[in-house]
Formats: C-alpha cells, sequence, structure tokens
C-alpha cells in the first residue's frame, strides 16, 4: 500500500456515509470533508 492515509479515509467516508443513511444527512459533511482531504493527499508527490 503506497498511500495507508487515503485507505483509512476512505474507510471513514464510507462509514459517514452509511450512517448518513441510517441515521441523519448530516453524516455527509465529515464525508465530503474526507474525500477533499483523500483528493489532496492523491495530489501530493
Amino acid at each position: 500500500m503506497k498511500k495507508p492515509k487515503v485507505v483509512i479515509y476512505s474507510i471513514i467516508a464510507l462509514i459517514c456515509l452509511f450512517l448518513m443513511f441510517a441515521v441523519d444527512w448530516l453524516f455527509i459533511i465529515p464525508a465530503v470533508i474526507l474525500s477533499v482531504l483523500s483528493q489532496k493527499e492523491l495530489m501530493k508527490k
């Protein structure tokens, strides 16, 4: 695994998406933040 941080961000974002459907739509906010963070992490060299 080259980018373990991105994998962790993705797993947490998926959990937030599941919680968004199961509990409350506000869980979309951390999912969006985590996807932006992982995108920045992937763009870094």
